[in-house]
């Protein structure tokens, strides 16, 4: 696919405007006036959003990916000079922006731990894969957001919903897995689209080799990955849970940690992970004076090593002159997963937010139960949401999902609600769930939903 040709067709749209904007910036401004995209703001990064402390939300960490995600494409650029880019590689600065703008829109309330549940419930329904956070995001933006009333989705380029397929393939039957090196970016393990938006994929894929993600999405990927590295890092030295003044004392339990989760992956090498390690510890802990956050001093000075490892991640990537096109250095990476370790240990495996987890888990399976149970027993009641029964509704008429849904009730709402419970923020998910056990004080009047 190259740049500026059939990479802006679009499925339900084939006219060519004379604008001020062109097709890939158009992409970029129907995800931000989307309403699942302003969602992201109700649903957490890592812990709840309704902290006093100013942590990363969803919304403002898909805004850093893009704007990442932006500058990398820029580097290679301005790297490649007069030579460009090269052919077929459809690098394009709009496209990996808005990618990275649409990478976590079909999230769930909660994150990770909600997929889990909702996985485990579609399982559980002949004629579904399960659930798939990517896979969500894709069918997000070609199915449930809308623009028109004659067609589902935002109606995005082939090159933009190329570069959001970061895992472009379908849950393969024998479940498999990729057989390529972690540091490998052309490949990935998970999945990324649904059976019911087969013709958008194969659409969004056409003339890409195999399962080898585009250019776009690999940047977007890496984009993911250093926002997560810093910004993420960033909050919970300012919460107080991270001493990046003094790692030392836990450098050994933070690699063992680390070593652990991490050896599965195919080529990982933990002497090259253990190096990452040694080295970040004795970057923080010449750099930072206390825990204190709010020190003049700490700010800037962890705003320096911020700056450093963002300048350093950008410069990581390099053009290749055949496909995937871009490489990422593989010190960088083990850099990165040195530093995403930190967050791992500190705080997402520790007995705070793990036992805030399982309420969470809780809250969804509850939600997705009752109002499972409500859709089946009837459609049109008014106790199903009017949201969730437009979902319902239109479910039926996806001609192309047919073959799913068509003589199969229980997929049909099973779908429909786990459609519904992820274009909730957390605080809806919480409330409705209150309301239907009959726990909620609320009154009837100022609700959200209708």
């Amino acid at each position: 696919m190259s740049e500026g040709t059939f990479g802006t067709a679009r499925r339900h749209d084939a006219r060519k405007k004379k604008a001020y904007r062109d097709e890939y910036q158009r992409d970029r401004d129907r995800v931000l006036y989307s309403s699942a995209f302003r969602r992201l703001a109700g649903v957490a990064q890592v812990a709840a959003v309704n902290e006093q402390l100013v942590l990363h939300n969803r919304l403002t960490h898909s805004l850093k990916v893009a704007q990442m995600s932006r500058r990398l494409v820029q580097h290679l650029r301005y790297k490649s000079s007069e030579a460009g880019f090269p052919d077929g590689s459809g690098l394009n600065e709009d496209v990996v922006e808005t990618a990275g703008l649409v990478h976590d829109i079909g999230h769930p309330p909660f994150g990770h731990i909600a997929e889990e549940v909702l996985d485990q419930r579609l399982a559980q329904v002949s004629g579904l894969e399960g659930f798939e956070g990517n896979a969500q995001s894709f069918r997000v933006v070609t199915k449930l957001a809308r623009r028109k009333e004659e067609h589902m989705g935002l109606n995005l380029t082939r090159a933009t919903l190329n570069a959001v397929l970061k895992y472009p393939r379908l849950k393969p039957r024998d479940s498999a897995k990729s057989t390529a090196l972690w540091t490998d970016r052309g490949h990935g393990e998970k999945w990324g689209a649904y059976q019911t938006e087969l013709t958008d994929f194969d659409w969004a894929r056409k003339s890409s080799l195999g399962e080898l993600r585009s250019a776009n999405a690999i940047l977007m990927d890496w984009a993911d990955d250093i926002s997560y590295a810093t910004h993420d890092l960033e909050d919970y030295f300012r919460a107080g849970l991270i001493p990046l003044h003094h790692l030392e004392v836990d450098k050994e339990r933070i690699f063992e940690h680390g070593h652990r989760r991490l050896k599965k992956l195919k080529g990982f090498n933990e002497y090259r992970f253990q190096e990452q390690i040694d080295v970040i510890v004795k970057e923080f802990g010449r750099s930072l004076e206390s825990q204190f956050w709010e020190t003049r001093e700490n700010r800037v000075r962890m705003n320096k090593i911020t700056s450093r490892h963002l300048t350093r991640f950008v410069k990581a990537v390099r053009l290749l002159d055949e496909p995937p096109y871009v490489e990422v250095d593989q010190d960088s990476q083990y850099r990165v997963a040195a530093l995403k370790e930190l967050t791992w240990f500190y705080v997402i495996d520790r007995p705070p937010l793990a036992i805030h987890q399982e309420g969470q888990k809780r809250i969804i399976g509850s939600l997705f139960d009752r109002l499972f149970t409500c859709l089946a027993k009837s459609p049109t009641s008014p106790k199903i949401p009017i949201q969730l029964r437009t979902i319902y509704r239109d479910i039926k008429r996806d001609d192309e999902a047919k073959g799913t849904f068509e003589k199969n009730k229980e997929a049909r709402c099973a779908r429909a609600v786990t459609d519904y419970i992820c274009l909730l923020t957390e605080a809806q998910a919480v409330d409705l769930g209150k309301r239907l056990e009959g726990r909620s004080q609320s009154s009837m009047f100022g609700t959200w939903f209708n």
